[in-house]
């Protein structure tokens, strides 16, 4: 049975690999990244273009003015105004200023290609303007200096973990990792349980899975496709290693790959070891859940539908995640947190920004491990009673008359296969299997039902 699973799993995976829609979907992100490099180094080259000033009429304020480092300019003095709206007008200088009364005002070209640093000449000319009146109250250098220097201040936040991170920027940095790590999550998730729903949804439209079923039992077919697709998931991410390990040398004295470095600092090791487990864990359950309800579509075109409901639960930890990087102290995103299925993005978010403890996040990876097993073997019966089933009923209605054990009143042609020939019950009225998955598939179809609709 091990080696007819691995069969169903290579040829799964030999499939996606050939084609060219694996490959448009792996290449993608480091085609938005090249041309994300592309921009910056575009606009950081006209960044780095000194734009040219002109002072109207005021020599000492040129002269103060040039030997500052921080404004990045070529400044002279320009005789008369009229002569600076010349040069400006046919190019020869990017803006001139002016000076009336100790009001300053910089003109600029729309056409002009390099852009003043507005915060810089703000900072220069305000010292400029006290030192002007520290000279006419007779201050010295060092009463001017006193004066102006800022009080020592540090912000530190106390977080669960007892670590300490301080100011603005390292929770701006935390929100950010959050934010990243639950569309990172979804968005694979998303990817891999259309690809499995596609796989189940060609079989039963081609009616090849009589045949195939005909050769192998239910459970090599159910779990050769998910070892199948977790191998796709496997190479897509080794690819992105290595493109990345490749263009590192490349790419790290760019200032995007500086920030996003030092962003990514604030991580542990512990944080990336659960960021990964908790990853493959939910996508493996979300890939259990796509199988079992696309086992119960007829034709490739009720795929979507019947995976809807799986993208919603999805969509619940994904905007919960987000939400919980900005209100993190809110008490329903605390207990969803811990809810197999919800938790694998939102907990994660949590555990970036350090609000939930390491505990508290590997409590809801085990959650989500025991649902997803439970879901996995009782899944193995589901998909046995319905891949051979085509039924002209709404499939959440199958799904939900199939796992509370009511008979449809509808007439189908359900055939159930079993090692011996014979039919058979696939279900015990009291398995505790069962109730486990008809909670989750209950809670999919109420999102499904009175949230998203």
């Amino acid at each position: 049975m091990k080696n007819q699973t691995w069969l169903v799993a290579k040829n799964i995976y030999r499939s996606r690999v050939k084609g060219v829609g694996f490959w448009a979907l792996v290449l993608s992100p480091f085609l938005l990244g090249a041309i994300y490099l592309i921009i910056g180094l575009v606009i950081s080259s006209g960044a780095n273009q000194s734009p040219k000033m002109a002072v109207v009429d005021n020599p000492a304020l040129t002269q103060i003015l040039s030997k500052n480092d921080t404004l990045k300019a070529d400044i002279r003095n320009e005789s008369s105004l009229d002569d600076a709206k010349k040069d400006l007008s046919s190019g020869k200088i990017d803006g001139f200023l002016t000076e009336d009364n100790g009001a300053y005002t910089i003109v600029t070209d729309n056409k002009s290609s390099v852009k003043f640093d507005q915060s810089s000449f703000q900072t220069a000319l305000t010292q400029v303007n006290i030192s002007k009146t520290a000279q006419r109250l007779n201050l010295s250098a060092a009463d001017v200096q006193d004066l102006l220097s800022p009080a020592k201040f540090t912000m530190k936040t106390q977080t669960s973990s007892g670590q300490k991170s301080t100011g603005d920027g390292q929770t701006g940095a935390n929100i950010a990792i959050g934010s990243i790590a639950s569309i990172l999550i979804f968005t694979l998730m998303m990817m891999y349980v259309g690809i499995i729903g596609q796989e189940i949804g060609n079989e039963k439209s081609s009616r090849i899975m009589e045949t195939l079923l005909a050769a192998t039992s239910s459970n090599v077919q159910y779990y050769g496709k998910i070892i199948g697709v977790i191998l796709l998931l496997a190479t897509q991410l080794g690819i992105y290693v290595l493109g990345f390990g490749i263009a590192y040398p490349f790419i790290k004295n760019l200032d995007q790959i500086k920030a996003i470095g030092a962003m990514l600092s604030g991580i542990t090791f512990g944080f990336g070891i659960y960021l990964v487990a908790m990853s493959l864990i939910g996508i493996l359950g979300y890939l259990i859940l796509a199988s079992i309800v696309a086992s119960l579509v007829n034709e490739q075109a009720q795929v979507q539908q019947a995976t809807q409901p799986i993208a919603f639960l999805a969509m619940i930890g994904y905007i919960g995640g987000i939400a919980g990087s900005t209100v993190p102290g809110n008490i329903v995103l605390k207990v969803l947190s811990f809810i197999p299925f919800i938790s694998p993005t939102l907990m994660t978010s949590r555990l970036a920004i350090q609000y939930s403890t390491t505990t508290e996040a590997w409590i809801a990876l085990g959650l989500q491990l025991l649902a997803t097993l439970a879901i996995a073997k009782a899944g193995e019966k589901i998909y046995a009673r319905n891949v051979l089933s085509y039924s002209d009923e709404k499939i959440m209605s199958q799904l939900f008359k199939g796992l509370t054990g009511r008979n449809s009143k509808k007439k189908t042609t359900d055939r159930l296969v079993s090692e011996n020939g014979e039919k058979k019950n696939p279900w015990r009225r009291n398995s505790p299997l069962r109730l486990a998955l008809v909670i989750i598939i209950i809670l999919i179809i109420l999102a499904y039902r009175f949230i998203f609709k």
